[in-house]
């Protein structure tokens, strides 16, 4: 299966407000909310393998989150090109320098919290 099989592109509409008509708005690009703190980058960067990609991967939740905890995705593994494996080996490493908090249920996707100092 393709990615569009599985998800579908969703068309979104704005007014036009000279017509009042709905019109195709462009997809809105993906970016990455700060601020993210740069001593905490550095010893993400400092972890082997995929682990940097992780965690921008896991940014890029939390800002989505507003700082709250939140469910690590397959969206999130895929745009950033993270396996399975080497999202539970960079989530192990992050847990174990004290970057992140993960909460793992069975048959769940683990729960983070991302750890400021």
């Amino acid at each position: 299966m393709t990615n569009e099989e599985v998800n579908p592109p969703v068309k979104r509409y704005r007014l036009n407000p000279k017509s009042g008509t709905l019109m195709e708005a462009p997809p809105k690009p993906l970016f990455l909310r700060g601020p993210i703190p740069m001593d905490w980058l550095s010893k993400a960067s400092d972890l082997p393998g995929k682990t940097l990609h992780l965690a921008m991967a896991l940014w890029w939740l939390n800002g989505m989150s507003k700082g709250e905890a939140f469910k690590l995705t397959g969206k999130a593994l895929d745009l950033l090109h993270v396996s399975r494996d080497a999202m539970r080996d960079g989530l192990n490493r992050l847990e174990q320098h004290g970057l992140i908090r993960v909460e793992r249920k069975t048959g769940q996707r683990p729960v983070i919290t991302i750890l400021n100092r």
